[in-house]
C-alpha cells in the first residue's frame, strides 16, 4: 500500500542521529500541565511556536543538533509518548530547573507533533512496555539516550500511531478546548469518502481509491488535500460552498476550481487553462491525477482514456519544459 510506504522509516537516515527520551512528570516539573495548556492554546490559535522552548538532557555529551527526541509523560494520569521532534541546538549549560544547584544542560527543540495527554489519545505506557520492555517508561532521567534498535522500533510505533490516527504525518497535532485537532487532511479524506460512497469506477473498484491515491502522491499538504478532493465537486453532489463551509483554505478552493472540469469546455482547453493559471498545486495534482488514470486505464484496457490522458500529460510536461 502507498500509505505503508509513506510511513516507513528511512533507517539509514535515522541511523545518523541519536534518539532521546525526554521524561516529563508535571507533578514535580517546573513545566506544569497549566503551562502546557497555555502553550498549546497559543500554538493552536496563533500558529505560534516558542523558539526558546528547551528541555534538560541528562546524556547531553552524546546529544547534537538534529537529534531525535520523544517526550514521555510519567507519573499519574494518561502516561506515555505525547510529542516528538528534533533538537535545534547543541547542548548548553543552564540553571538547574529543580533549584538543587546541579549541573544541567539544555537543548532547544522543535516539535513535529504534540498531542494533549489529558484530551487525546497518546502512545500509552502499556503499549510501550509491550513493544520495548527493556526501557523504563515510568521514571528515570530526562534526556536519556536509547540504543539504535530501540530507536527504530519507537520511530515505527510513532509513525504507525500518526498514520492510523491522522492518515498522514502532520506538521503538528494539538488539541484543547478551543481547537479542532483534525487537520485539513483528515477532513478532506472524510469528506471525499462520504462524497464518493457507494460509487464505483469502470472496473468495479470503489471510486474513492482514485482520489486517495492521487492525494497520497502529493508532495505538500496542499497537494494532498486537493488530491483527495479533486473529483468531489465535478462528480458528486458537493459544491464549492460546501467545501468553504467545511473550512478549507482559499488556496485549496482556488486549485479545486481549476481542476473541476466543466463538461462544456473541451478537455484540452481545460488542460491548457490549468497550465496557464500558474497554480503549482493545481498543475502538480493534475499530473498526479493523469499518471494514476494512465496506470489504471492501461490495466483495465481502456485505451480511449489512455490516449486522452497521455495527450494531456504530454501537453503539461511540454508546457513546463518550455516555461523553465
Amino acid at each position: 500500500m502507498e500509505l505503508d510506504i509513506k510511513l516507513l522509516i528511512n533507517k539509514r537516515l535515522e541511523a545518523q542521529h541519536n534518539t532521546f527520551l525526554l521524561r516529563w512528570n508535571p507533578a514535580i516539573s517546573s513545566y506544569t500541565m497549566a503551562r502546557l495548556d497555555d502553550d498549546m492554546s497559543w500554538w493552536a490559535k496563533d500558529d505560534y511556536w516558542d523558539d526558546d522552548f528547551d528541555w534538560s538532557v541528562c546524556d547531553w555529551q552524546q546529544a547534537h543538533n538534529g537529534d531525535r527526541f520523544f517526550m514521555v509523560r510519567v507519573g499519574e494520569g494518561n502516561t506515555g509518548i505525547f510529542a516528538a521532534g528534533r533538537f535545534t541546538t547543541e547542548p548548553y549549560k543552564g540553571e538547574d530547573w529543580s533549584g538543587k544547584g546541579r549541573e544541567v544542560y539544555y537543548m532547544k527543540m522543535e516539535f513535529e507533533a504534540v498531542f494533549h495527554p489529558e484530551r487525546t489519545e497518546i502512545i500509552t505506557t502499556e503499549a510501550l512496555e509491550r513493544e520495548l520492555p527493556d526501557i523504563n517508561w515510568r521514571g528515570g532521567h530526562s534526556g536519556e539516550l536509547i540504543d539504535k534498535e530501540s530507536a527504530v522500533k519507537l520511530e515505527l510505533m510513532w509513525r504507525d500511531f500518526m498514520g492510523s490516527n491522522k492518515l498522514m504525518l502532520l506538521p503538528r497535532a494539538v488539541k484543547n478546548a478551543h481547537y479542532d485537532s483534525r487537520s485539513d487532511i483528515d477532513k478532506a479524506v472524510e469528506l471525499a469518502s462520504k462524497a464518493h460512497a457507494a460509487d464505483y469506477d469502470l472496473d468495479g473498484n470503489p471510486t474513492i481509491l482514485h482520489p486517495l491515491a492521487v492525494g497520497m502522491m502529493g508532495r505538500t499538504d496542499a497537494e494532498r488535500i486537493v488530491g483527495f478532493l479533486h473529483d468531489v465537486v465535478e462528480d458528486t453532489r458537493y459544491s464549492f460552498e460546501d467545501l468553504e463551509n467545511a473550512g478549507f483554505s482559499q488556496e485549496v478552493i482556488a486549485a479545486l476550481r481549476l481542476l473541476t472540469h466543466d463538461k462544456e469546455t473541451p478537455y484540452m482547453e481545460y488542460i491548457e487553462h490549468i497550465c496557464k493559471s500558474g497554480n503549482e498545486t493545481a498543475i502538480n495534482v493534475k499530473i498526479n491525477d493523469l499518471r494514476h488514470n494512465l496506470a489504471r486505464g492501461k490495466e483495465g484496457g481502456h485505451m480511449r482514456c489512455v490516449e486522452k490522458h497521455t495527450e494531456a500529460l504530454a501537453y503539461i510536461e511540454a508546457y513546463l519544459a518550455a516555461r523553465s
